[in-house]
């Protein structure tokens, strides 16, 4: 039971989960399909989240104790006033999520590399990258094209901004919106994965 409660898994563990060769696992890693990171000492890691999300790509079954009990959300805003509301927010939910915060795009970016996010919290207009930037290369990249993203702005969108966000997006929210408009959303989308 142990080893379904570590955040990272060796190949050999993960083969058994899969009930596949250990090499199978390596070939999955080195085709690029199974996301994993290398340790100093030349050994690959895999995160359970990532498991997961493989697991469900390729329509195997994944086992009830390994998704990551981790639900993550990335907020991405460069009003540091409103990354402080959505911290709030989260405290108040009583930590069932796990936050993770960017202050730009490409920021966002490189945290979404690193780790495995469920729903991403993006304000639209932005310096240097904006939110319709990033929601672009999230849905050309098949690795982060489920990621669920609800957009945020305090500015007037052009229409085929509006257009793309409502086809591209869990919503847009208006600046300021209450908290309890967006715990509200996010509530439904985490409601919509457990169901899943």
């Amino acid at each position: 039971m142990a080893l379904y409660m570590k955040k990272f898994l060796t190949t050999t563990e993960t083969a058994e989960i899969c009930g596949v060769a250990h090499t199978t696992v390596i070939r999955w890693i080195g085709d690029g399909k199974l996301k994993a990171h290398e340790t100093p000492g030349g050994h690959r890691r895999i995160e359970r989240g990532d498991l997961a999300a493989f697991l469900e790509r390729f329509n195997m079954p994944v086992p009830a104790s390994l998704p990551d009990s981790a639900y993550r959300v990335l907020a991405v805003d460069d009003e540091k006033v409103v990354l402080s509301m959505i911290r709030k927010v989260f405290e108040e939910d009583g930590g069932k999520a796990e936050l993770h915060l960017a202050t730009h795009g490409m920021a966002a970016l490189m945290l979404i590399g690193k780790i495995s996010f469920n729903l991403v919290i993006l304000d639209v207009v932005m310096p240097d990258m904006d939110g319709i930037e990033v929601c672009r290369a999230l849905k050309r990249n098949p690795d982060t094209a489920g990621i669920k993203i609800i957009a945020i702005t305090g500015k007037q969108l052009t229409e085929e901004q509006e257009e793309y966000l409502e086809s591209n997006t869990e919503g847009l929210l208006r600046k300021p919106f209450p908290p309890s408009a967006l715990m509200a959303r996010i509530d439904a989308l985490r409601g919509g994965k457990e169901q899943a």
